[in-house]
């Protein structure tokens, strides 16, 4: 169901990308193709024929795994796929998840927080400001979210501090 992208796919999964996400939420072309060389950066793909339905973009260590981006292409929202392509990610591996969102102030930031505690994600209290990582774009303030249990404030703090070192490199 998921496979690891193919760099020949990148243009199409930026483009997904750029349609799905604000701005500051994302690198630039050349910034976002660049992390391909990561190790510890996978980004896992849903095809119907060529066509990406779905990714996955995560940064992974022996600790967890933390998801930075998640799409579904808008011809196919709406039909179930982004929960079962999150389900299916969650079975890749047993080490926690961690992802985040901005905090449920507007209709549409509650709606994203309850997909994925539909999904079995669980809402910390923990917040910070996500650095800029597309230069000329604000920072975002962020909350984290955790599968399958949720981790305590110690524990997010050395998630955030692994995503500051190597996700944000601050």
């Amino acid at each position: 169901m998921l496979e690891l992208l193919k760099k020949d796919e990148f243009e199409q999964l930026y483009a997904l990308m750029d349609d799905s996400f604000p701005k500051a939420e994302i690198r630039n072309f050349e910034g976002q193709r660049k992390l391909l060389e990561d190790p510890h950066y996978n980004v896992y793909v849903l095809h119907k024929n060529s066509e990406i339905l779905a990714f996955f973009a995560e940064w992974e260590n022996d600790s967890y795994r933390f998801i930075e981006h998640l799409a579904v292409n808008e011809k196919f929202r709406s039909q179930g796929l982004g929960s079962k392509t999150l389900q299916a990610y969650n079975a890749l591996s047993s080490k926690p998840v961690v992802l985040e969102v901005e905090p449920p102030e507007d209709d549409m930031q509650r709606r994203r927080v309850k997909f994925y505690e539909r999904n079995g994600f669980h809402l910390s209290s923990y917040g910070y400001i996500q650095p800029v990582i597309n230069e000329g774009y604000e920072s975002v303030p962020l909350v984290m979210m955790t599968y399958p249990e949720s981790l305590n404030n110690e524990e997010l703090e050395q998630v955030k501090n692994w995503l500051d070192q190597t996700v944000y490199k601050s």
